[in-house]
């Protein structure tokens, strides 16, 4: 190597180079790395700190970081040498003891090099589904108050996943308190907040005992299906001296992250007061906010986060918040538009609005395959619901809703992946899963297909 012609490469040489060192820093199981003081102090504060500024350790050849392990060492001193992360020295099982030690050594660019690098490399392995064990493990090397790159992709990550969709084994406690620590009114978050609360009681449970867990499954319904269950709860409920103190005093720590606000008062009194979990000053709060306020809490904190993508078929347009689609004028013929979230597991909603006197709309669902040169009723990789009453999928139809009228037509997609069914409620009417529709795709997302005059607006879901 000549020297002199690179910095990096002459720094490079620097590193775990004993000749030029004048310093041992044993890693855990002993193992010895080398390095020179001036350097460590000058890029590292806390190096400073410990060589220069602590009396006892100024004349000592050797410190010691008994937690760290030597290959973690070995990429925070060649960044500390170089400015640079040799991603052949990285792996995403290796990244959360990197970003440890980056915050124990107070290195932000490190932290951000190394997050950039594990979000790529989940989306190229297609690590997004295995996002919720991902969380748990990062929080459990690090802390649910971590804040760097990868807990805030794991986290952003977990909330497009609803709730009720993630298995309690797969989120931990700790995973779920990060996620409650950095919910965001402007970020994605799929879950209503009674889902919020629901998961929060038996994850809670679960580490008490299955006994507990059971019971407590059968008085808190899913989302999906809250609304039914209001008018058909048991009688049965059970008591707070049924519910272990464990349960309480852990639901006691989520529950200033829980906003009692966004969930319906029916529901609040007819299946979470009966429970006698929450405490009572935050129950009369609740009631006492929704009796004063004119409208009511959106029941879902943040955004749903599903908008129209960008990419769609010819003559259609996306108004800036990307919550409405439409034909322009000069459109003769049907083009497509998907939604941004894909879909591979648990229960979805898409609830939508057709424009006034619009007969020429469809939604529904569609794979990656789809064309959006054309309706997606009309290909084998679209399965819709048209503003004439008609489902649709490779041109073959079946008629659901009679007499439709053409008046701001509402639609709820209902999307089960676990199932692989789809159905669609009708201003208010649900009607039966499509029987005859058995080959839906593994991943899947909502569609739109527009014609002439056709506009279709995503709306909020409410309960």
């Amino acid at each position: 190597m000549v020297r002199g012609n690179s910095l990096i490469e002459d720094l490079g040489f620097l590193v775990n180079n004993p000749q030029y060192s004048d310093l041992e820093i044993k890693c855990k199981g002993d193992i010895v790395l080398y390095g020179n003081r001036a350097i460590l102090a000058a890029r590292s504060e806390v190096f400073d700190r410990i060589l220069f500024t602590r009396t006892t350790e100024i004349c000592e050849r050797q410190i010691s970081f008994p937690k760290i392990e030597v290959k973690t060492m070995s990429v925070i001193l060649k960044y500390l040498y170089t400015g640079l992360v040799p991603e052949k020295d990285l792996t995403t099982d290796n990244v959360f003891e990197i970003l440890q030690a980056a915050d124990f050594f107070q290195l932000e660019n490190i932290q951000d090099l190394v997050s950039e690098f594990y979000k790529k490399q989940c989306e190229k392995e297609g690590y997004e589904n295995k996002s919720p064990e991902l969380l748990s493990e990062a929080v459990r090397l690090m802390s649910p108050l971590a804040n760097n790159g990868v807990i805030r992709y794991l986290v952003d990550s977990v909330a497009k996943i609803p709730l009720d969709s993630i298995g309690f084994n797969r989120l931990s406690l700790q995973g779920f308190q990060c996620l409650l620590l950095q919910k965001d009114e402007k970020k994605i978050f799929m879950s209503s907040e009674y889902s919020v609360f629901r998961f929060a009681v038996l994850t809670a449970a679960t580490k008490v005992s299955q006994e507990a867990f059971s019971a407590l499954e059968k008085e808190l319904p899913p989302w999906n299906e809250v609304e039914r269950s209001l008018y058909t709860v048991s009688d049965n409920k059970i008591r707070k001296g049924e519910i272990s103190e464990a349960i309480v005093k852990t639901m006691n720590s989520f529950m200033e992250h829980i906003d009692l606000r966004r969930i319906d008062a029916k529901i609040i009194a007819k299946i979470i007061e009966p429970l006698d979990i929450v405490p009572s000053n935050k129950m009369f709060d609740s009631y006492r906010f929704q009796a004063c306020m004119k409208t009511p809490q959106p029941a879902f904190h943040g955004t749903n986060g599903i908008k129209w993508e960008r990419n769609i078929g010819s003559h259609l347009i996306i108004s800036d918040d990307g919550y409405t689609v439409s034909a322009s004028q000069h459109c003769s013929h049907y083009g497509s538009v998907r939604t941004n979230n894909l879909m591979s597991s648990g229960t979805y909603e898409l609830h939508v609005q057709f424009g006034k006197d619009d007969n020429n709309s469809w939604v529904g669902i569609c794979d990656e395959r789809l064309k959006f040169s054309a309706s997606a009723g009309s290909q084998p990789y679209g399965w819709v619901f048209g503003s004439n009453g008609y489902c649709s999928h490779n041109n073959n139809q079946i008629l659901i809703a009679r007499n439709l009228e053409y008046v701001n037509t509402k639609i709820i997609v209902h999307l089960n992946m676990d199932n692989k069914t789809v159905a669609f409620s009708v201003n208010g009417k649900r009607h039966p899963p499509i029987t005859s529709w058995t080959n839906l795709s593994s991943n899947l997302y909502f569609v739109a297909s527009l014609g002439y005059r056709g506009k279709i607006r995503i709306l909020p879901i409410e309960r």
